[in-house]
């Protein structure tokens, strides 16, 4: 299970980490007893002072010492810069922790500036069923990313053609949901304006070598995802109808382009293509929403949060 304030996190079913928002991280080990009841362990602290967590997930390694990924931002230069220069170049950096099973303790085994910030992370199958790792999720592009020698895969995230939207502003995944079988796995990500792409890795042995994306349907724009084993997605959202969907068709054999890491761009291009009505998927139930909307305004959020926040003042 994941949230996005205190991100609580399993791994194989052995061990859980509990992160805040500011410095706090703990890990607890999940066992059984021998009447087969769980125990759970006193918390093994991973803190680290003057670091915000943005996002935190398990990452799968099969049954070795479990693994966790956050993205982090450590701001203890920015406290002693009255000017902020530091603050508007403050880097985030990926940072992996290993719970050390028979030393009984939480180490920060490898940390890496990022390139562009990060929003969110997506843990990919690891051990007998994928080559683990990470995909990092940030302002126009999706990266893969992996401990030893995977180089990094970068992929940019397709706009819509002809899209009214300000062509300069950055487009983001929100939200994503993985199937994993024993033969395949893939992932549904949405981007802001609810538009969902199938996402699969091209391996060579246990090395990623390609990222493909392929637009699969547009739903509401949600918090959370979840594909279900019996064919089902469920797509729940923070403020308007949850719904569940039946996946129709896996969006292999229709003539949607295929967009892919390999293919050569130049640096802040991006592929394009055409939304449409549901084709791979098929509304099967709605949850009316509880919370009403009381009050709107119409605003670019990336530019007039200031105005927003004026009108809102004004209004009391």
């Amino acid at each position: 299970m994941q949230k996005v304030n205190n991100f609580p996190l399993i791994l194989q079913g052995r061990a859980v980490m509990i992160g805040a928002i500011e410095k706090q991280k703990l890990v607890y080990i999940l066992n059984r007893d021998a009447s087969a009841r769980l125990t759970i362990s006193s918390p093994l602290e991973a803190h680290k002072a003057n670091t915000f967590v943005y996002h935190c997930v398990g990452v799968d390694v099969g049954f070795e010492n479990p693994l966790f990924a956050c993205l982090e931002v450590d701001y203890e230069e920015v406290d002693n810069d009255p000017s902020g220069e530091v603050a508007a170049k403050l880097p985030m950096s990926l940072t992996f922790y290993e719970l050390d099973l028979g030393l009984n303790h939480v180490v920060r085994k490898y940390s890496e500036n990022l390139e562009e910030h990060g929003n969110f992370l997506i843990s990919v199958p690891g051990g007998n069923d994928g080559p683990s790792g990470v995909l990092i999720c940030s302002e126009n592009y999706i990266t893969f990313k992996n401990l030893g020698d995977q180089p990094d895969i970068r992929c940019p995230i397709p706009r819509r053609r002809n899209d009214l939207d300000d062509p300069d502003r950055g487009m983001f995944f929100v939200c994503s949901a993985t199937h994993k079988t024993k033969s395949m796995f893939f992932f549904l990500v949405q981007t802001e304006q609810g538009d969902i792409f199938k996402i699969t890795l091209e391996t060579d042995e246990d090395m990623v070598t390609e990222i493909k994306l392929k637009y699969f349907d547009t739903v509401p724009m949600a918090t959370a995802m979840n594909v279900l084993k019996t064919g089902f997605l469920f797509v729940a959202s923070e403020f308007g109808n949850h719904y569940l969907y039946q996946i129709a068709h896996l969006g292999d054999d229709d003539d949607e382009p295929e967009f892919s890491s390999a293919m050569p761009l130049e640096e802040g291009d991006t592929f394009f293509f055409a939304p449409r009505q549901l084709r791979n998927l098929v509304l099967v139930d709605e949850l009316e929403s509880l919370s009403p909307i009381m009050s709107s305004h119409i605003a670019d959020l990336g530019k007039d949060i200031l105005a927003i926040i004026l009108l809102e003042t004004l209004s009391k």
